[in-house]
């Protein structure tokens, strides 16, 4: 695969697609998987096999650390738990921040022993299965259950841009909750008070909750004052906005940086150079994706992608980079928090062949979390570091960015 082409096609997933929607591979990079082809399914995530790693029975007992919810045919969706078909320490199934440092087959091992049973239900509408799974979902700790499907489950992975990957499935025949889920005070209150899903995240972070935790809740369908169930993927970046905008507000009261700063890391095919700048708040992710990544394989350069905010934030959704602008821009601004400054912030995310599987916008946010703070008495001085760890030409940065453009950074280059 690494020396065919669009021009050239011999795999199939090439000639499929060139066929079937004449689409190249720069809307490739764009669309990951959303289906903007009109496809039914990607057939590039359809062409991901992976080998079996858990016994798959059409009855079995154990710990559920979360659900998943589809976005297919919304408003009626695919609803359930998911769960281990064995006891173990749950919590680290379904909790990327404690990944962090795994590779691709360690993480894989973790989703793949979680079935996901499904119900189809209607996202604004109660039902037992609804009931029993945001019960799961609000206790502190996973909680043990027995599982009846319809039908033995097939072994078969799902892959996406924006969500972690997602286990075997199968339809539920009859689902019991064998322990008492131990739910907090602070959860109860906030899911039992008529506010806002927005107010309600909001309140819940501030308590020390993670991201992945309300996430959960947003999607199971326990928030606002329509408590409506939402797919996990959207459920993903819409966490990620919310707080987000947010920690914008926060972080605008604080004083400017006084130094030039860099953030620093790579992780699992992923380089970040972030340049926080001594200016009021701005946001911008230039995105390089060099050939023969997961997304583009056969491509024959190097594409890059920008999506940019004012100090006013923006009116649409970052389309070309999707979650994973939320999901930085999330990691960013809780940097920003911990110094308690504000910067104007551009980050540079190269994309290496070394990303060869879809996990989910996740290894991006803790990219970012983890990434080594540098300083800089100039600019000059940040982006000659900066160049130096990058492996595409600086120009090809520059041509696409909106902030290297602007007129008081002129005189650095």
């Amino acid at each position: 695969m690494r020396h065919q082409s669009f021009l050239t096609p011999r795999c199939k997933i090439f000639v499929d697609i060139y066929k079937s929607t004449e689409i190249n591979s720069e809307k490739c990079i764009v669309c990951k998987g959303r289906l903007f082809c009109g496809l039914s399914k990607c057939p590039i995530l359809a062409q991901i096999r992976v080998q079996k790693t858990v016994t798959l029975d059409r009855e079995f007992f154990g710990p559920s650390p979360s659900l998943f919810v589809g976005w297919k045919n919304y408003p009626h969706v695919y609803y359930g738990p998911l769960s281990l078909p064995f006891e173990d320490e749950a919590e680290i199934y379904d909790n990327p921040k404690l990944w962090y440092g795994d590779g691709f087959n360690e993480i894989i091992n973790y989703r793949s022993s979680l079935i996901r049973s499904m119900e189809k239900v209607r996202v604004d509408k109660e039902s037992k299965i609804v009931e029993d799974v945001q019960e799961i979902v609000l206790s502190e700790k996973p909680v043990d259950i027995e599982v009846k499907l319809k039908k033995k489950p097939k072994f078969n992975i799902l892959f996406s841009a924006i969500s972690q990957p997602m286990g075997p499935m199968g339809k539920i025949e009859e689902l019991k909750i064998t322990e008492n889920p131990r739910i907090s005070k602070k959860v109860d209150k906030v899911v039992n008070d008529d506010i806002k899903a927005e107010n309600a995240l909001d309140i819940l972070y501030k308590e020390g909750y993670d991201v992945y935790s309300l996430t959960r809740f947003l999607s199971s369908g326990v928030l606002g004052i329509e408590k409506k169930i939402v797919p996990t993927r959207w459920s993903i970046t819409a966490v990620d906005d919310i707080i987000g905008k947010k920690l914008i507000t926060e972080i605008k009261d604080f004083k400017i940086v006084d130094r030039y700063i860099v953030l620093s890391n790579s992780y699992l095919g992923n380089h970040f150079e972030i340049l926080l700048i001594p200016k009021k708040w701005e946001f911008e992710i230039l995105e390089a994706w060099i050939p023969n990544t997961f997304w583009t394989m056969g491509a024959e350069k190097i594409n890059i992608t920008s999506e940019y905010e004012t100090y006013f934030g923006r009116k649409t959704y970052a389309i070309k980079q999707g979650g994973g602008y939320y999901a930085i821009r999330l990691g960013v601004l809780e940097r920003l928090k911990e110094l308690k400054r504000q910067a104007c912030s551009l980050v540079f995310r190269e994309v290496t062949p070394d990303y060869f599987l879809p996990v989910g916008v996740w290894e991006c946010r803790e990219n970012v979390r983890n990434a080594e703070m540098n300083f800089f008495d100039t600019m000059k001085d940040a982006l000659e570091y900066i160049k130096s760890k990058l492996s595409t030409d600086f120009d090809l940065w520059k041509e696409k960015s909106v902030i290297l453009n602007q007129e008081t950074l002129e005189s650095f280059f």
